[in-house]
C-alpha cells in the first residue's frame, strides 16, 4: 500500500498549472484536505519552516491552522496530490506523485 500525507506535509495540487502548495490538515482514504500555503500569514509560514523536521510540531501547527475559520479549506482527490516535502520516515511517494 502506498502511503499517504499526514497533517502538517507538504503537498502540490498537480491539476492546477501552478501547483499550489497545501498545507495537509486532515486526510480520509481518498481526500486530503489543507489550507493553501499562500493563504497563511508570513509568521505562520516561519513557525512551519522552523518545525521541520519535526513532524509532531508540525501535526500540531497543521491542526491549529485547520480550526481556523478566517481561512479557506480545500479538499482535492488523494490523486491530485504531489508531495513537495518528505517526512524523512517516509521513504515512498504518495499515490499522487513521485518524491
Amino acid at each position: 500500500m502506498t502511503t499517504r500525507p499526514t497533517a502538517g506535509e507538504i503537498v502540490a495540487i498537480t491539476t492546477t498549472d501552478s501547483e499550489p502548495l497545501l498545507l495537509v490538515c486532515r486526510q480520509t482514504d481518498e481526500h486530503v484536505t489543507g489550507i493553501l500555503l499562500a493563504d497563511l500569514a508570513t509568521e505562520t509560514l516561519q513557525r512551519l519552516r522552523a518545525s521541520e523536521p519535526d513532524t509532531a510540531t508540525r501535526q500540531q501547527l497543521a491542526q491549529a491552522i485547520g480550526r481556523t475559520n478566517e481561512l479557506l479549506s480545500f479538499t482535492v482527490p488523494l490523486t491530485e496530490c504531489a508531495l513537495v516535502e518528505r517526512d524523512s520516515s517516509r521513504p515512498d511517494p504518495f499515490e499522487g506523485g513521485d518524491a
